[in-house]
C-alpha cells in the first residue's frame, strides 16, 4: 500500500505530501492540484514499468516544472508498506528549460532504511536483498534504471516493489471512446479505459474465477442485463458482447452500442470486481461521471468493502455531494491553493469543523479551506 507521496516542483506541487491509507477521497476546487496528483502517479507507473521515457508527453517533459519558480529538479518520493516491508522509493529528475532536455540526477529504493538500488551519475549500484553490495554497471539517464533491472533470487524485495507499482491503475474513464472490438489481451488499462474491451478479454482469460462475481454484481444494477461474452469477428479479433434479457427474450448489444452510462458502470464494477486479490491499487477520476444518483450510492458500498481485503488501496477524486459524504469525514483529503500558488493537503477531519450541514454543503461554501 502507498502510504505517502511527496512531489517538489511538478506544476503547483511544491514540496508537497500526501499522506494516503487503504481508501482515499480527494476532494478540492478546479485546479487545486487534484488532476496533478493523479498524473504524477500515472507517469510513475509507467516509468517504473518500462513504457516511457522521462521526457515523453505523458511522462514528465520540462513544461511539468512549477513555471513561477527558477528552480530545474524535480523531486519524488513514494512510501509503500508490502507485507512486512516498508519501502522508500525516490526520483529526481534534472531539467535544462532552454533545450527541453531531462535526465535522471538520482533513483534509488531502501527498504526499512537499507539500500536496495542507487542510480547516481550514471551508475547504477545493485544490493541484494540482504542489503550486501551487488554488482555495477551503467544505465540510460532517460528512463528508470530500476524498471530495467531483472528478478534473480537475491532481489525478490526489489522485485516485489516493481511489481507493485505495475499494478496501479491510474483512471478517467471516457465512456465515448471504449473500444467495442480488440485484437488482443490488454494488461493495463488505459488513462481513459478506452481499451476496456482488450483489458476486460485479458481478465476473463487471467482470472475467470472472478466473471462470475462481477456480472453477477451487474445483474441489479443494469435493466435486464444478463451477461457478457466476447465474440469471435476474426482469427485474432473479439467484440464485446452485453447480453440482456427482456420477457424471456435474450437479445445483444455491442460495448459502443450501450449508453455512456451503462458503460460506465460495466468499467466501474469491472475495476473493483475483476482485480480483487491481485495487489491493484486503483486511482480513480470523477468516477460518478456518467452515473446516476441513484446507482453511485450501490458502486460506494461495493469499493468501501472490497478495499482492504479485495483491493489494496483505492484513491477517489471527485466533486461529488455523494462521495463527499458518504467518505469525506473517515477518509477525505482536502487539497487546497494557497495564495502563492502551491497545493497543500490536510485530512478534512483536522480541518471540518462541527456543523448541522452536510459536509458536502461545507464544501461548496468553502468552510473547509
Amino acid at each position: 500500500m502507498i502510504k505517502r507521496l511527496y512531489v517538489d516542483n511538478y506544476t503547483s506541487l511544491v514540496n508537497f505530501e500526501l499522506r494516503l491509507s487503504e481508501l482515499t477521497l480527494l476532494i478540492g476546487r478546479n485546479g487545486s492540484g487534484k488532476t496533478s496528483v493523479l498524473n504524477v502517479v500515472h507517469a510513475l507507473r509507467r516509468l517504473l514499468s518500462g513504457e516511457v521515457k522521462i521526457t515523453d508527453p505523458d511522462a514528465f517533459p520540462t513544461r511539468t516544472l512549477t513555471r513561477w519558480q527558477a528552480r530545474e529538479k524535480q523531486t519524488f518520493e513514494v512510501d509503500c508498506t508490502l507485507g512486512n516491508d516498508d519501502f522508500v522509493y525516490r526520483l529526481e529528475l534534472a531539467h535544462e528549460r532552454s533545450t527541453r532536455r531531462a535526465k535522471v540526477a538520482r533513483e534509488t529504493l531502501e527498504c526499512a532504511g537499507k539500500p536496495l538500488f542507487a542510480f547516481v551519475d550514471g551508475i547504477v549500484t545493485l544490493y541484494r536483498d540482504d542489503h550486501s553490495k551487488g554488482p555495477n554497471f551503467r544505465s540510460d539517464w532517460t528512463e528508470s534504471a530500476l524498471a530495467r533491472v531483472q528478478p534473480g533470487q537475491d532481489n525478490t524485495r526489489l522485485t516485489q516493489f516493481l511489481e507493485h507499482m505495475k499494478r496501479i491503475i491510474v483512471c478517467g474513464l471516457y465512456p465515448a471512446s471504449f473500444a467495442a472490438e480488440s485484437t488482443d489481451e490488454e494488461p493495463m488499462l488505459t488513462r481513459d479505459a478506452a481499451n476496456f474491451a482488450a483489458w476486460y478479454r485479458h481478465l476473463m482469460l487471467d482470472r475467470p474465477d472472478l466473471v462470475h462475481e462481477f456480472t453477477s454484481a451487474l445483474a441489479p444494477i443494469i435493466d435486464e442485463f444478463h451477461s457478457i461474452r466476447m465474440e469471435r469477428i476474426g482469427l485474432d479479433a473479439r467484440a464485446l458482447m452485453v447480453v440482456f434479457e427482456h420477457q424471456d427474450q435474450k437479445y445483444e448489444l455491442r460495448l459502443n452500442e450501450l449508453s455512456d452510462g451503462q458503460r460506465a458502470l460495466i468499467a466501474l464494477y469491472a475495476l473493483i470486481k475483476l482485480t480483487a486479490g491481485q495487489g491493484y491499487t486503483l486511482f480513480l477520476d470523477e468516477p460518478d461521471n456518467y452515473i446516476s444518483l441513484a446507482e453511485i450510492q450501490p458502486w460506494l458500498i461495493e469499493v468501501a468493502e472490497t478495499c482492504g481485503p479485495g483491493i489494496t488501496q483505492t484513491i477517489l477524486c471527485s466533486h461529488h455531494p455523494e462521495l463527499i459524504d458518504y467518505l469525506g469525514a473517515e477518509h477525505g483529503v482536502l487539497l487546497h491553493r494557497e495564495s502563492a500558488g502551491v497545493t497543500n493537503a490536510k485530512p478534512v477531519s483536522e480541518v471540518a469543523i462541527e456543523s448541522p450541514l452536510r459536509l458536502s454543503e461545507r464544501t461548496a461554501r468553502g468552510d473547509l479551506e
